[in-house]
């Protein structure tokens, strides 16, 4: 075999670098024992077979790259690598020979891989610099003059000059390999091996030695051109790759693919070729898209938390490394990521809402500032919304505000919500700004007022705090006089900044002039107005007038006085005006002319002249009758009665006239009124009662006195006073109107004490049975009540219209039943009844029943009815039963118990609740059984109307009132009897033709 070798130098980077081309050519063809084999495939023999490997001699040469390109499929790659050999001796002892040369190979890697770092790991960084991937050196020796001999299978190098067994690493030229012979035993060794600490793979067919990248068992991995097996982070330039072999003892050197934690940091290796991934990554299986930093200080580390990549933001979970998208918590604050994962700043609709992020991405609430737009604006801090820009009306922090519902603006001023049809206002000053204002606001020195619980805007009369304002439609409080012709009055809200727009009442003093108010609806009075039993007087315009007026039409002139202390009010009585004596009605206030007047006072008569001015200190005639008249204008006279002007008087001692009630020497009981002094006439109310003074005499009247012109009666007691309401008098009950005393006559209802009375013509109440216009009454002996209803007299009944009380006669249907009564009022009965078994007076049970039910039975045994109405008369006190009536015997009635009292048939809440209890006698004759049964329904019937008990049969249950069968009450109440079904159906009778006779009759 020949070998030529060629040699081509370059410049890589600052080193020169020489490669190495050879040709090799292959002259010779070796053959042993006639069978051809080629180097490093000797046949088995127990021949020795030696090749003699011829060699050039050649100078060291360096390696173009450490890696070659890489076949990146499941076939073997290979790897060429050239080796020369060594002038200088064997360095390795165990194998030392002069006829082999060693050959050094130093790994050199241009290597442009940026390995990135991540979180808070340690940058390991290998920069775009030439680097030796190990500083290891494997000494290859080469074998000039050596055979390879295989001996019992095993292959061995062996030095033709010594015939020894060389060992370690041997480059065999011909067969452009470099093999590894243990030193332990010198035969050629294949794959995995741990040699000086470093690791090589030799072929398992032919033991050459690895260099490159390297398939082995489905795995990848990379020899350099030492054949030393390479960890780590390695850049393929070729592929334009960078790997990872593992560091790991249970798979080293392995290419890694999908993702890896190495030191601590997760990094992503193509899954077909192991290439690194950087930048964004979409994991599938995780449903998640991460990121591998593209810097060289950290390249292909997953990043985690916030990452600036190309001058955007993204936020990356800071446990797994999922680039987070939409609104994210990170630290209490919110951040949004759009669905490519860029942080938002500024406005940001989101799903139709719109939110606001800092320079730092992190989501505003509250109220935000927007200048370029120039609008505040509120961003929800409310869980389910949170950062949403609100619109429309919001409570935020117990304050309303109004948000524009078209761009969230903050509203301000006045604002109308026609939804709720009102106006508000929200404050436009920046302490307070948008808050919606309540309560009594000045804006721009105009006054408001806004409702204290939704903020509307007042107009028109408010009753605020007790006091009433009034706001002009645009709400503008008003102040001053105001005219509200809708309720035809003027008012006053004040002017003071104290009570500022409140209605004033009362006595008011405005501008130096006094008005008043009325102390219920402000109204300004005009005209004659009473305060608190005063009178004054105010003109057209509400002020206050003094000093003399004439009222009326110039038919009364009064004085409103000037002094301080009673200022405006009417005078009454004697007056000192401007050094003059007036008199001025004590009612009405007239100044009066010609006439005496009392003085209230002392008692004593004065006059006023016909020139308003009092009689003093002469002597002064009235209708030609002189008098004297004292310096004090006191009228002087002796005692005793005296008519002066056609009025008596009635003097005492020193000028004193009498008043009130007052008996005179013959007895006579009169009255002198006490604003005048004069005898009063005919009726008069004095202290709120009625009295009546004779017309001639004035004598009080007592008793009854017909009054022709009212058209009444009344009765005045013993002191005088007219008497109302019910009076006894002398034994007879009379009634008064309450209003204007009159005796009552006829008929009354008296509804307190829930009964009509009669009174006669004489007004006397009446009692028992009276006849009155035809008709025949009753009324109670005790108290005069008129009788309504069913009245039982011995044995017969009587029926009063429950309607009018007059007794019934003729035909007439009660509660349903038709009833016949004679001309005396008294039941013509359709039965007849025999009384011969009735109990006596204190037999029985003398307790009144409740008018609920009717109760049937049969006797139960077969027997009529006069046996066991004798049975129950003569038992009565030992057996303890017995029924009102029993029926049989041909259709004959026997009285045991009386009507409306409680008998012992059916048990003792039946028979409380049962005022009558019938039973029917027993017989098998059909005729004598059909006149039981009419009469049985007859009576039973009758007994119901009477005691207003409805006629349906069985209905209910207890409490249901109406006509029960005995068997109804064991069934409801209690017992265990079943009458009287069972004998009835004896002859056809079924309850419902029962129930139809009870309702209709027979």
């Amino acid at each position: 075999m020949e070998r030529k070798t060629h040699y081509k130098m370059y410049k890589a980077g600052k080193n020169w670098v020489f490669a190495m081309l050879s040709t090799v050519a292959l002259t010779g063809i070796m053959a042993m024992s006639g069978n051809t084999a080629k180097a490093d495939a000797v046949a088995q023999s127990s021949t020795e077979q030696v090749a003699k490997v011829d060699t050039t001699g050649a100078t060291t040469t360096q390696v173009e790259k450490a890696t070659n390109n890489v076949n990146e499929s499941n076939a073997a790659q290979t790897s060429v690598t050239t080796t020369t050999g060594q002038s200088s001796s064997n360095a390795d002892a165990t194998s030392s020979s002069q006829n082999n040369k060693q050959a050094t190979i130093t790994s050199v890697v241009t290597s442009q891989n940026t390995l990135v770092s991540n979180k808070d790991q340690a940058s390991s960084i290998q920069s775009s610099v030439t680097q030796n991937s190990k500083k290891t050196e494997t000494v290859i020796n080469t074998a000039d003059n050596a055979s390879q001999k295989n001996v019992n299978g095993n292959w061995y190098l062996v030095d033709n000059n010594t015939g020894k067994n060389l060992t370690g690493f041997q480059e065999i030229k011909y067969q452009n390999k470099v093999v590894y012979y243990a030193p332990s035993n010198a035969q050629m060794q294949y794959g995995w091996q741990d040699i000086n600490n470093n690791r090589y793979y030799f072929d398992t067919f032919d033991g050459a030695m690895t260099t490159g990248q390297k398939n082995i068992n489905g795995n990848w991995y990379m020899f350099d051109v030492q054949g030393v097996l390479q960890t780590g982070f390695q850049r393929i330039e070729s592929q334009n790759k960078t790997v990872y072999y593992s560091e790991d003892k249970d798979k080293l050197g392995q290419m890694q693919y999908g993702q890896k934690n190495i030191k601590g940091n997760w990094y992503n290796f193509d899954t077909y070729d192991g290439a690194m991934k950087t930048g964004f990554v979409t994991i599938p299986s995780q449903n998640k898209t991460v990121y591998y930093s593209e810097d060289k200080a950290k390249l292909g580390q997953m990043q985690y938390g916030k990452t600036k990549v190309n001058g955007k933001t993204y936020y990356f979970d800071t446990y797994d490394g999922a680039m987070k998208k939409g609104l994210t918590n990170i630290n209490g604050n919110y951040y949004y990521f759009d669905n490519s994962g860029v942080m938002a700043t500024n406005q940001k609709n989101i799903n139709g809402n719109w939110y606001m992020f800092n320079d730092q991405g992190i989501m505003q609430t509250g109220f935000v500032h927007i200048p370029s737009q120039g609008k505040t604006v509120y961003y929800s801090k409310d869980k389910d919304k949170l950062g949403q820009m609100l619109y429309g009306q919001k409570n935020i922090n117990g304050r309303w505000y109004n948000f524009d519902t078209y761009d969230g603006a903050m509203k301000t001023g006045f604002v109308y919500i026609p939804s709720q049809n009102k106006t508000v206002y929200y404050d436009e000053n920046q302490s307070t700004l948008g808050q919606m204002k309540y309560g009594f606001q000045n804006i721009n020195g105009k006054m408001y007022y806004f409702d204290t619980f939704d903020g509307s805007m007042k107009t028109g009369q408010k009753n605020i705090n007790g006091n009433w304002y009034m706001f002009d439609d645009k709400g503008v409080m008003k102040v001053g006089f105001v005219t509200i012709p809708s309720q035809n009055k003027t008012v006053y809200y004040s002017e003071d900044k104290d009570k500022l727009g409140q209605m004033q009442y009362g006595k008011t003093g405005i501008k130096g002039k006094t008005y008043y108010f009325d102390t219920f609806d402000g109204a300004m009075a005009v005209g004659e107005k009473k305060i608190d039993n005063h009178m004054y007087l105010f003109d057209s315009k509400g002020i206050m007038q003094i000093g003399f007026h004439d009222l009326d039409g110039g038919k009364r002139t009064v004085y409103y006085s000037e002094a301080k202390s009673n200022y405006g009010q009417m005078l009454y009585g004697n007056q000192v005006i401007n050094g003059k004596n007036y008199y001025f009605d004590s009612t009405t206030g007239a100044m009066r002319k010609g006439i005496l007047v009392l003085d209230k006072v002392n008692h004593t008569l004065s006059y006023v002249t016909n020139e308003g001015t009092v009689a003093k200190n002469m002597r002064y005639k009235i209708d030609n009758v002189e008098y004297i008249f004292n310096v004090a204008g006191v009228l002087e006279h002796s005692q005793g009665e005296v008519n002066i002007a056609g009025n008596w008087y009635l003097f005492g001692d020193n000028n004193h006239v009498l008043i009130g009630f007052q008996t005179l020497k013959d007895g006579r009981k009169v009255y002198y009124s006490t604003d005048s002094g004069q005898m009063q006439f005919g009726q008069r109310n004095i202290d709120g009662h009625w009295y009546m003074f004779d017309t001639f005499n004035g004598a009080m009247k007592t008793g009854f006195v017909n009054i022709p012109e009212q058209n009444k009666t009344v009765y005045y007691a013993t002191n005088g006073q007219m008497q109302y309401g019910q009076r006894n008098i002398d034994g007879h009950w009379y009634m008064f109107d309450t209003f204007n005393g009159a005796m009552k006559t006829g008929f009354v209802n008296i509804p307190e004490q829930n009964k009509t009375v009669y009174y006669a013509a004489n007004g006397q109440m009446q009692y028992g049975k009276q006849n009155i216009d035809g008709h025949w009454y009753l009324f109670n002996t005790f108290d005069g009540a008129m009788y309504k209803g069913w009245l039982m007299s011995g044995n017969d009944w009587y029926y009063y219209n429950q309607q009018n009380g007059q007794l019934q006669t003729g035909s007439a249907v009660i509660n349903g039943v038709g009833y016949n009564f004679d001309g005396n009022g008294k039941q013509i009965l359709n039965y007849s009844i025999d009384y011969r078994y009735a109990l006596p007076a204190g037999k029985g049970d003398d307790e009144t029943a409740a008018n609920n039910y009717i109760i049937l039975h049969d006797v139960g045994v077969e027997s009529g009815a006069a046996a066991n109405a004798r049975y129950f008369h003569d038992t009565v006190d030992t057996n303890e039963a017995y029924v009102t009536f029993v029926v049989g015997d041909g259709g004959k009635v026997y009285q045991v118990g009386r009507p409306g009292q409680v008998s012992w048939g059916a048990g003792r809440v039946a028979n409380h609740n049962a005022p009558v209890q019938i039973e029917l006698g027993r017989t098998y004759n059909s005729g004598q059984f059909w006149q039981d049964y009419v009469t049985y329904v007859r009576l039973a019937r009758d007994m119901a109307g009477k005691y207003g008990i409805p006629l349906t049969l069985d209905a209910g249950g207890a409490g249901t009132r109406g006509i029960k069968s005995h068997y109804w009450v064991t069934k409801n109440i209690w017992g265990d009897h079943v009458d009287p079904y069972g004998y009835l159906s004896r002859f056809g009778v079924t309850q419902a033709k029962l129930a139809h006779d009870l309702l209709y009759g027979v």
